[in-house]
């Protein structure tokens, strides 16, 4: 049966803790690794925020995250972004920006190739953490 609803994916590109792409991903997964580290301070000011009770109030119960390598390191000129909209960006759209170029690259599709053509990628995405 033929059917006209067909998808294709062509590349990947991701960013997971313990490295960047598909390859780090799995070598994670082989050997069983945790990725958790103690949130260093320049991420997050967990000292302040910590108490081991959770139930206290604006306080945090954990020291320890799964962090991603250089999660803010950004090239906007690659994507003809201006530095002050690239310091008002969300990390997430960042990453996926580079992700979805990473995905491009490996399938070996340029954006001249896809430039005036029909092509989509749709994500949904809702976060607003790092507004606040």
């Amino acid at each position: 049966m033929e059917t006209t609803d067909e998808i294709a994916i062509v590349g990947i590109g991701c960013n997971f803790p313990g490295g960047e792409g598909i390859d780090n991903f799995w070598q994670v997964l082989v050997e069983g690794r945790n990725c958790t580290v103690e949130i260093p301070p320049e991420r997050f000011d967990s000292i302040d925020w910590y108490d081991p009770d959770n139930s206290k109030p604006g306080k945090t119960s954990t020291r320890h995250a799964a962090l991603i390598d250089e999660f803010n390191a950004f090239d906007n000129l690659l994507f003809g972004i201006n530095e002050m909209e690239a310091g008002r960006m969300d990390p997430q759209q960042k990453l996926l920006l580079e992700c979805t170029y990473r995905a491009l690259e490996d399938a070996g599709v340029t954006r001249e190739d896809i430039s005036n053509t029909k092509t989509g990628v749709f994500v949904g995405m809702m976060n607003r953490d790092y507004e606040h």
